[in-house]
């Protein structure tokens, strides 16, 4: 007999506890107090209750030592946080009550108003013989804030290492820095490396007061490289505040071969590059540390990120790129379920491959449940519930994974979606001219800046925004689309059709996402032609196809039979939300088809 509740189920006959294909270690005494509270979903279930059914009369234990280790195993198991339960909430004094439904796996941000501490981890300077100039800092500047993340989920905000490193060498005071990102601690400080070793020398700054809180050295052979990692977090956490109190989490095994670690924080530092710029390098390296050690779960998680993101930007036909994902992702999980990077790579392939919008929604709780400041998991999130039409709870997310990397081109580009998609057409313009101001060559939040002031009725605005960002040799194909779109908005069919047909005559020599062309060709009244277009964005597995059922560009299928149909084989009929067309008052098929 299986009990599921959001992405685990309990086989009470097998005596397992599963999340996705993977076994929960979870040993008995947590076991039963699950099985227990399951059975009565949403009903206190007392200490007492507990004690009879854990501890017979006659068995003599240190009673409440013993079911509150019980208890901490069990959230430890479920990645479930005593301040802000998805699953198991304490009822003081009295016991313990399971608090989430069959349809409520959705982690929410903490709701009792207490101040999250946040802090920057700074680019560390790299000192010594045995360093690549630039990636090995990034790198172990990103991999402390995923070991930070992890281990105070829920209690500490981390800034993320796209923001944290605009202040890479930089003389600014620690005040300013706290100001710009809006933190309260700064972790600074250096790595040498000579000889086969490796000395870490750490920094924590309270940036109001500028004092330095905490200074420690760490010095250990490379081999035990991901020990001083965690070592050092655990540190930091222990000195931030008393209040702090961080559980002891289930840490990702990583890897013992330092080649294989340094190729996976070389992969993470190419991650991390602006948009796809790095994609080709990540890629490379997280394979190489996945060869040296394959029961390196982390390297493998990388390899499934990275495939899912040369989906996304259209490298290849989407489809054949996240079938490797896949196969990667559900490795990376076989090998150790506690990597939140594998949930979020899982996540991924469920929302754009597989068309499974409630198991992509647990796997991204699930990698949010074992790393709160995980920003990436937050902005894919917040995309899939944008997609089905939950604009509240996408927008909070979206601007979560923003408040982590406030910096950062994509979560700005997530969030300005978001928004245009809820028709919040000013918020979007203001953050993509946000993301502008910091990379005028951000094709995305270009595209979208140009989408978003057509809905707002900025036509001519529109037009010089999208033409800027489409220069006449070799413009990218969603670019010369976007603008095919806004032809046609204002009128000017013939000019987009003239664009559409350069597509569609060099389709041969580069992947043209074909959600694009539907757009367009709805604008232009040409609804055989986008039907067609979106069912081969089905065929191809086109990511952006699963905005089909909020994008307020397709209305003007909405009242053909074929759009109905389309929803119901992608599992979105129940997610259909009529929004009207962004500039219906100007725009109708009757003029379309005159002009």
């Amino acid at each position: 007999m299986g009990v599921t509740f959001g992405e685990f189920e309990l086989d009470v006959d097998a005596r397992e506890l599963r999340a996705g294909t993977s076994c929960v270690r979870l040993q008995e005494q947590p076991f039963v107090i699950l099985q227990l509270l399951l059975e009565r979903r949403g009903q206190v279930v007392t200490r007492e209750e507990l004690r009879q059914r854990l501890w017979p009369a006659g068995t003599f234990v240190d009673f409440e030592h013993s079911l509150n280790a019980a208890v901490k195993r069990l959230r430890a198991a479920l990645a479930d946080d005593a301040d802000a339960p998805r699953f198991i909430e304490t009822i003081p004094r009295r016991g313990y009550r399971f608090v989430a439904t069959e349809d409520e796996a959705e982690p929410s941000p903490r709701a009792d108003g207490r101040h999250r501490i946040r802090i920057a981890v700074l680019p560390f300077s790299e000192l010594g013989d045995g360093f690549q100039p630039g990636y090995f800092g990034h790198a172990f500047t990103d991999e402390m804030i995923s070991q930070l993340g992890c281990r105070c989920r829920g209690r500490l905000g981390v800034i993320s290492s796209h923001s944290s490193m605009a202040f890479r060498n930089a003389t600014v005071r620690a005040q300013d820095i706290g100001a710009a990102l809006r933190a309260d601690y700064l972790l600074e400080g250096s790595i040498r490396h000579s000889g086969g070793r490796v000395r870490i020398t750490a920094r924590l700054v309270e940036t109001a007061s500028e004092t330095h809180l905490w200074v420690d050295t760490y010095e250990e052979p490379l081999t035990d490289w991901l020990a001083a990692q965690t070592d050092i977090a655990a540190r930091i956490a222990r000195s931030l505040a008393m209040e702090l109190d961080a559980d002891e989490p289930a840490l990702s095994r990583g890897t013992s071969d330092p080649v294989a670690h340094q190729s996976y924080l070389k992969a993470r530092y190419h991650w991390q590059r602006i948009a796809d710029s790095g994609a080709a390098d990540a890629l490379y390296f997280f394979r190489d540390a996945a060869t040296r050690d394959p029961q390196f779960a982390g390297a493998h998680a990388g390899v499934a990120i990275i495939e899912a993101m040369r989906a996304t930007y259209y490298h290849e036909v989407p489809r054949p790129a996240l079938e490797r994902a896949r196969l990667s992702a559900e490795r990376a999980l076989e090998l150790d379920a506690t990597v939140a990077d594998a949930h979020f790579a899982v996540g991924e392939v469920r929302r754009m491959l597989l068309w499974d919008f409630r198991g992509a929604r647990d796997a991204y709780s699930r990698a949010i449940a074992l790393n709160s400041s995980f920003e990436s998991a937050r902005g894919g999130y917040a995309r899939l519930l944008a997609s089905i039409g939950n604009f509240g709870h996408a927008v909070r997310e979206a601007e979560l994974a923003h408040e982590l990397d406030p910096r950062c081109l994509t979560a700005n580009t997530i969030t300005a979606w978001v928004r245009y998609l809820a028709g919040d057409y000013d918020a979007a313009i203001d953050l993509c001219r946000h993301t502008l101001e910091m990379d005028d060559s951000h094709l995305g939040a270009r595209q979208l800046l140009g989408t978003a002031l057509l809905a707002a009725g900025s036509r001519k605005e529109a037009l010089r925004v999208l033409e800027a960002g489409a220069p006449a040799a070799d413009p990218h194909p969603t670019t010369v689309a976007v603008l095919a779109y806004a032809r046609a908005v204002v009128g000017d069919c013939a000019t987009s059709a003239d664009l559409l047909g350069r597509l569609e005559r060099s389709a041969s020599e580069r992947y043209v996402p074909p959600y694009y062309l539907a757009v367009a060709y709805a604008a232009l009244g040409q609804i055989d032609a986008a039907f067609e277009a979106l069912r081969k964005a089905c065929d191809h597995r086109d990511p952006a196809v699963t905005n089909v059922a909020v994008d307020p560009r397709l209305a003007p299928l909405r009242d053909d039979a074929r759009y109905a149909a389309l929803l119901r084989d992608m599992g979105l009929h129940d997610f259909h939300r009529r929004a009207p067309h962004p500039d219906a008052d100007a725009v109708t098929h009757s003029n379309l088809a005159g002009a």
